[in-house]
């Protein structure tokens, strides 16, 4: 399939475009007189062409008005002038042919005679045509008429799935935004669209030339069809659409989701099929076994889809080179021994579930040679023993099979042309053993294993040419080896979540110039980073995140000129953020949490124009954001709490409209929320609690469509809670065109399939179902269930809340927010609401938390609530609720303490029964509001106490100090100390053992 620039593309003005090029595209026909009325003539002799439309047009040559000789080609059909330069090539004239002949060519199979006129000065040339003739000029007069039908009854299906893509958004502005978010998007409807525009109904398009199909050039039958990404996954595939195709040899549908298939021993009839890929659909059931009819078949791609049974021999299929079977639901025993006559066979993928290998001692002996093995997810538990007879691998992997021992050292002794092996997520353990000479590998991937101890310190020495090494998630400790500098193509490492150790070797930061990942998260590594010997110059992403790196970050990183992604986080880097920084015109991530540095949010930052995440929070970072500070307008996510900044939160944050995550929380920032607050529509996490902001709750807050938390708590906000939230449509109703949560930040390695249409084994890393995940999840803390929770990766997309507390609010509860169906927690405590609980919370049907306590909410608790079949936690103690306790459903488990403070309730769940007489005072004993304001009292006291007693530590070690420094205070001191004491025993003989009156 072709690839396009998504960037250039415009969905919208599509067909406009396409019919514009083609009257581009098409020239100009002019008189005799030629190109701007010169004088022209046939060449006597028509020079050497390749092309065969020169057969049907002479080739004439003029000049203009300022004698500039001008190359034209003259139809012999219908005298028609169409320029001739070669730079314009021939497609033109080719076009113009097949129009010409359409249209003047004979119907019956009689030659006729054609005069032409070439104009003045020319000569009368006789034309012979016979339909023999035309096709030897044009190799074939266009695709079989059946042929054209056939896929004439595809391309509905190619129009419903544009159809069903479009309103699955809903509306043009969620269709305009998914276009401009999502490159994959925009070319998948794209390339749809480009081939409806293709595939023309008329007589005079030829289907040999429609987008996705190719014909043979001598018989003109349809030879190879690529509709792979193109259908509706409501589409039901009916394989006798493709009966009609007799001679078709390349059949691609992959990636098209089928919701099932109709008829699928249709696709035993086409008898010449080469290369064969239903990859990536939903087909369910059984392969038919008239596959193995299929006696040519060279490539069989059955991999993605719903398969079950066991699994097919395919022995009668001995022309097989390419034959995937991975990721469906086989089940049973699987014998390698149905694949042994395979004697050509090069490359084979096998994943299943609960699959069994048997017989693997009996499979692919010599001389049968493979060169590519995926055996993923197969439970295999030990290595294959056959593989010891196999020589000439140039991948293998055996991920996912839980297999123990050591590293199979021996397949690399074995298989000198290796340049792949993957064995991740297995059993793996003991040393890193490695051959004793040299070897050529290029991907070495272990990661999730068991291995422990150091790394050999020759590793760079045997592996010079390795270009990615993922040993991450293991148990490998000690330094890096200085030899790891002498891997001059290493292009991507991770060692994380290891338990490294030491300062990064000199030879090795001076060394991998060729580095373009470096991944060392989760380990132990110490000491400053980016000296000036640094000479990492491709580097691009670089996490170095939860170490114990520390000291400045230095300029050495500026070499990098590359750089797309910074992971700095959780280690104890201090002095201010580097002005430098802002010099990256590529870095688009910037991660610099829970560190040590200090300063201001350098302006510098507003250089980036690519900038998506910048994450500066759990700092020491102070002070106002100077006003000429701006952030990039495709920034997404926008972090920065846990610093003491402060000033009023800056336009600045609100400048990119693509802003999905602002988290301001505990920080300084004062006075109100910024009205521009409405200019970040797509914004899902507004995060501004534990700041000074004050004023009311605005409006604006009310357009955001697909707020996921607001947190609004720890400030002085006031007035009434807005009735508007009802219009944020995903607290109120289940949406499904909701956008997804991106992660931290990071790139994945993309699965890139074997691509056997062009086959050829001497692949460079296409390799199946492997990837070096570097992306961290985005993880956000919300206060649910009267903790902090923390939020992080897909859940994100799910949690839905709101908090108020710690405010000033006034008024009645709005009866609206009862509607917001979707919440899953909600507090509002420790304000001054007042009035009823609303009957309407009963509709909350996903609350899990709901807090109303300290607040100054009367009446009774509505009995409705009981259907919230969801609520965990319920809270409403500290108000002036009265009647009974509800104590159906949930109810019934919340504790005593959920109802403190309110004199007025009674029932079973706080021990007060409703029918007795009692004052509504509160009892001495502790009990209901008494234990609620005792325990609420011991709270307050301890941190009192705490407090206290730090303030009198502090007094008395400033005093020893001041004694201790001055030896003048301290004298004075002594003699007070003398004085006071002999004072005291003067008084106590004088009054009370009453001595010494005379004194």
């Amino acid at each position: 399939m072709d690839h396009h620039n998504a960037d250039d593309i415009d969905i919208e003005h599509f067909g406009s475009d396409m019919n514009t090029q083609s009257e581009n595209n098409t020239m100009s026909v002019s008189g005799p007189q030629g190109v701007g009325g010169s004088q022209s003539k046939v060449i006597g002799k028509k020079p050497k062409m390749t092309s065969n439309v020169w057969q049907v047009f002479d080739l004439h040559e003029s000049e203009d008005n300022n004698g500039n000789k001008i190359q034209s080609a003259i139809c012999k059909l219908c005298n028609a002038s169409l320029v001739a330069e070669a730079r314009n090539g021939t497609n033109h004239l080719k076009r113009h042919m097949e129009k010409c002949l359409a249209k003047h060519g004979p119907r019956d199979p009689k030659q006729q005679q054609l005069a032409k006129a070439s104009g003045s000065g020319g000569k009368v040339c006789t034309f012979t045509y016979s339909q023999t003739l035309a096709l030897q000029m044009h190799g074939n007069k266009g695709c079989l008429e059946n042929e054209r039908i056939a896929l004439l009854a595809i391309k509905p299906l190619i129009i419903n799935a544009i159809v069903q893509l479009e309103e699955s958004f809903g509306d043009e502005e969620l269709l305009s935004a998914a276009l401009s978010l999502s490159s994959t998007f925009r070319i998948q409807l794209y390339d749809r669209k480009r081939t409806v525009e293709s595939w023309v109904d008329d007589r005079v398009s030829d289907c040999c030339d429609w987008y996705r199909v190719e014909c043979s050039t001598t018989t003109g039958r349809v030879m190879n069809l690529s509709l792979s990404r193109l259908f509706a996954d409501s589409t039901i595939l009916n394989f006798s659409l493709f009966q009609p195709f007799e001679q078709l040899q390349i059949l691609d549908l992959s990636g098209n989701y089928f919701k099932g298939w109709v008829d699928s021993r249709g696709i035993c009839k086409l008898k010449n099929l080469i290369e064969l890929d239903l990859s990536e659909n939903n087909f369910e059931g059984h392969l038919p076994p008239c596959v193995n009819n299929l006696t040519i078949l060279r490539a069989l791609d059955l991999s993605s889809n719903q398969l079950t049974g066991n699994i097919p021999s395919f022995n009668l299929l001995t022309s097989l080179e390419y034959l995937s079977l991975q990721d469906n639901n086989f089940e049973g025993p699987f014998s390698f021994g149905s694949i042994v006559n395979l004697s050509k066979l090069e490359i084979f993928q096998l994943s299943t579930k609960d699959s069994t290998l048997l017989e693997t001692e009996n499979f692919l002996r010599p001389p049968n040679q493979l060169k590519f093995l995926k055996l993923s997810k197969c439970n295999l538990h030990v290595i294959p023993s056959f593989l010891m007879y196999q020589n000439s691998l140039e991948f293998i992997d055996l991920s996912h099979n839980k297999l123990v021992g050591m590293f199979p050292t021996w397949l690399l002794h074995n298989n000198t042309r290796l340049q792949g092996m993957l064995l991740i997520n297995n059993s793996l353990s003991g040393i890193l053993q490695l051959p004793n000479s040299t070897h050529d590998l290029l991907d070495l991937r272990i990661s999730s294993n068991n291995l422990s101890g150091q790394l050999p310190m020759n590793i760079g020495v045997i592996l010079p040419r390795l270009g990615l090494l993922d040993l991450s998630n293991n148990s490998l400790e000690g330094y890096i080896p200085w030899s790891m500098g002498e891997m001059k193509s290493l292009n991507m490492l991770d060692l994380s979540s290891n338990s490294f150790s030491g300062e990064l070797p000199k030879p090795f930061v001076s060394g991998c110039s060729s580095l373009e990942w470096l991944i060392l998260s989760n380990n132990n590594f110490q000491g400053e980073i980016f000296p000036q010997f640094m000479n990492m110059t491709q580097l691009q992403l670089l996490f170095l995140d939860n170490n114990k790196f520390g000291g400045k970050i230095k300029d050495g990183l500026l070499k990098a000129r590359f750089l797309q992604g910074l992971d700095l986080s959780n280690n104890s880097f201090s002095g201010q953020i580097p002005d430098w920084i802002g010099n990256f015109s590529l870095l688009s991530d910037i991660v610099l949490s829970n560190n040590h540095l200090e300063g201001g949010v350098p302006v510098q930052l507003s250089n980036l124009g690519d900038l998506e995440t910048l994450d500066i929070s759990e700092n020491w970072l102070s002070g106002s954001m100077a006003s000429s500070f701006n952030l990039s307008s495709s920034v997404l996510k926008l972090c920065l709490q846990k610093n003491a900044l402060n000033g009023s939160i800056p336009d600045a944050f609100l400048g990119s409209s693509e802003l999905l995550i602002l988290d301001l929380r505990d920080n300084g920032f004062s006075g109100s929320i910024p009205i521009q607050i409405d200019e970040v529509p797509n914004l899902h996490f507004l995060l501004l609690g534990g700041n000074h902001l004050e004023g009311l709750i605005p409006h604006e807050l009310c357009q955001f469509k697909d707020l996921s938390i607001l947190d609004l708590s720890r400030n002085r906000f006031n007035g009434t809670i807005p009735s508007c939230f009802t219009n944020i449509l995903t607290w109120v109703e289940q949406s499904n065109s909701r956008y997804t949560i991106p992660p931290g930040f990071g790139w994945d390695i993309q699965d890139e399939r074997y691509s056997f249409a062009s086959y050829n084994v001497a692949f460079a890393f296409n390799y199946v179902d492997s990837q070096v995940d570097a992306t961290p999840e985005t993880e956000i803390d919300f206060v649910s269930k009267n903790r902090y929770e923390s939020y992080k990766g897909s859940i994100l997309n799910y949690m839905l809340g709101i908090d108020l507390s710690c405010n000033e609010l006034t008024g009645d509860i709005p009866t609206d927010i009862g509607n917001l169906q979707q919440i899953k927690a909600m507090n509002l405590s420790h304000n001054s609401l007042s009035g009823s609980i609303p009957e309407s919370f009963s509709n909350l049907t996903n609350m899990e938390s709901l807090d109303l306590s300290h607040n100054k909410l009367s009446s009774r608790i509505p009995p409705q609530l009981t259907q919230l079949n969801s609520l965990a936690i319920f809270n409403v103690s500290i108000n002036s609720l009265s009647g009974p306790v509800p104590d159906k459903g949930q109810f019934g488990t919340f504790v005593e303490s959920s109802y403190g403070g309110n004199p007025g309730l009674c029932g079973s769940q706080i021990k007060r029964s409703c029918g007795s007489s009692e004052p509504t005072t509160p009892p001495a004993t502790p009990s209901g509001a008494g234990e609620e304001e005792e325990d609420e009292s011991a709270i307050d006291m301890v941190s009192f106490y705490w407090s206290l007693f730090a303030a009198y530590v502090t007094t008395i070690m400033a005093f020893v100090l001041i004694l201790w420094l001055n030896s003048y205070w301290r004298k004075r001191w002594f003699c007070f100390i003398d004085a006071c004491i002999i004072s005291s025993y003067c008084w106590i003989l004088r009054n009370v053992f009453h001595r010494y009156d005379d004194i």
